[in-house]
């Protein structure tokens, strides 16, 4: 499992990918409900060098996503790690043409979450000379919020990204970007298959780029029809057992003390997954206000809290300009008096609860 929460991203230089021995071809893009050839930089002690990269160029169609590769793409040299991203390029007759740029990461840094910081901050100024395009810059740099690997599925959420590159969303565009996003993410021999989010939601994201909510693999995409994995946040069908596997889940709380709380695990739905999911709950669909909950399961889980754990909390939950930030210990403290309780949104890192949201509800 890898659990990043991305602050301001890593600042890493570009390097040549000579010499790295790998070939990277892209060619195109249980429910029980709430349980189950460029230039690149090397900067060394301060000083610059430009060397020329192996071109890795491919062309791919997000119909039919496929990344295959002999071996890791990550290649540590001398305590450094060399990642690949990838980047639009050619004369723009084939939207989904990348081709592969090598980045050298911090040691012991997470490749995967590395890759994406990279990715998303844009090209370097060698890449664009050497024909490098992206709807990446330094503009975008941060856009990805959180990521996890489970089983296999890599789950990547953005934030806002739709405000800050909007063409993305044309024909040529979406392909263009999943061509980009694809080819970083199924480099990586334990990432099977992927799924994007906007603001927690595959739908949204979908939607964005005016298509369905997918996962994409070596051997093609696939919708994701099971209403349950479309719900926000890390979904509401983890592995069995008592507690959560990292992530951001949503649900409600039963009983909450210092150092541990109670969790009764629940789905939320928004968009057209909340559409689905109130039709087949037999509840009114589409549904007001644009969300649905459905919690079918009684389990209630038992987590640890981490002590600087914090707390968006809503004093008034009617009201949502009366959010505010509180240590963990002084929202327990504040439960008792309470007459609404919110449901709630929280992030689980290395097994312990790390921070809690409460959602706002119309």
């Amino acid at each position: 499992m890898r659990w990043k929460q991305h602050g301001s991203p890593r600042v890493i230089s570009a390097v040549a990918i000579l010499g790295l021995g790998i070939a990277i071809l892209l060619a195109g893009c249980g429910d029980d409900p709430d349980d189950a050839a460029a230039t690149s930089t090397t900067t060394t002690g301060g000083s610059s060098t430009e060397t020329s990269a192996t071109d890795t160029s491919t062309s791919t169609t997000t119909s039919s996503t496929t990344t295959s590769s002999t071996s890791s793409t990550t290649t540590t040299i001398g305590g450094a790690t060399t990642v690949a991203v990838f980047f639009s390029v050619g004369d723009g007759s084939d939207c989904a043409e990348v081709d592969a740029f090598g980045r050298t990461i911090a040691a012991g840094a997470d490749p995967i979450a590395a890759a994406f910081d990279e990715l998303v901050a844009g090209p370097t100024s060698d890449e664009i000379s050497a024909g490098a395009g992206s709807f990446f810059s330094t503009e975008t740099a941060g856009v990805v919020h959180r990521m996890s690997l489970t089983d296999g599925l890599l789950l990547i959420d953005f934030t806002d990204i739709s405000s800050l590159i909007p063409n993305a969303s044309t024909s040529c565009g979406s392909e263009a970007l999943l061509a980009q996003l694809n080819g970083t993410a199924l480099q990586f021999p334990e990432v099977d298959r992927v799924r994007y989010q906007l603001f927690g939601s595959c739908d949204e994201f979908g939607n964005w780029l005016q298509r369905e909510c997918v996962e994409f693999a070596r051997d093609g995409q696939r919708p994701v029809t099971s209403t349950n994995e479309r719900a926000s946040g890390s979904g509401c069908t983890p592995s069995s057992g008592d507690g959560l596997p990292d992530g951001r889940w949503f649900g409600f709380v039963a009983e909450a003390e210092a150092g541990q709380l109670s969790f009764d695990l629940a789905c939320w739905f928004s968009g057209t997954a909340a559409i689905a999911a109130a039709a087949e709950d037999g509840e009114e669909s589409p549904p007001p206000n644009d969300y649905h909950i459905r919690n079918a399961n009684d389990q209630l889980r038992a987590l640890t809290v981490d002590p600087a754990a914090e707390v968006s909390w809503l004093p008034n939950p009617g009201d949502p300009a009366s959010q505010q930030i509180v240590d963990y210990g002084t929202w327990v403290d504040a439960q008792p008096g309470r007459a609404y309780r919110p449901g709630i949104w929280l992030i689980v890192d290395d097994g312990d609860v790390t921070s809690i949201e409460e959602q706002y509800v119309p």
